[in-house]
């Protein structure tokens, strides 16, 4: 009975669920915190990052950059962290916009089908998430 109950323990998909609360102090400093109090207010929070493979699509919308490497990211992103930290290793030069620092960036991130972090443009070539062997590919080099 119990490897029974261990099995089904493993195979059942976890959800976990966090409450995260928003005050402000007496100096109007705005605070977080997962503890409800009086004055605190329940917020709803959408965290937009990819995980699992990469995908790329050709999107003729976007503009052509002759190879040039356009990354969509934001800064507690970490596989955004792991794309820079391959890009700069290994040569590929690119030009970053945090899309919650720039809305300018956040508005061209969104027409190019942006759901979540990193967005990663080479010319016509789209690559949501991050996978060095599809970047390569995209930038006609094999690895």
């Amino acid at each position: 009975m119990n490897k029974i109950l261990c099995l089904l323990i493993l195979f059942l998909p976890a959800t976990v669920y966090a409450e995260i609360y928003k005050t402000v102090d007496e100096n109007g400093r705005v605070i977080f915190t997962d503890k409800p109090t009086a004055k605190a207010e329940q917020i709803e929070v959408n965290v937009n990052s990819v995980e699992g493979s990469a995908t790329v699509s050709n999107n003729p919308s976007t503009s052509s950059s002759g190879g040039k490497v356009v990354m969509f990211s934001t800064s507690w992103c970490g596989v955004c962290k792991t794309a820079k930290k391959y890009m700069s290793n290994n040569g590929i030069s690119y030009k970053e916009y945090d899309i919650e620092k720039n809305s300018n960036a956040h508005r061209k991130f969104k027409s190019l089908g942006g759901n979540g972090v990193p967005l990663i443009v080479v010319g016509k070539q789209i690559m949501s998430g991050f996978s060095a062997l599809r970047l390569e590919s995209m930038l006609g080099r094999s690895k």
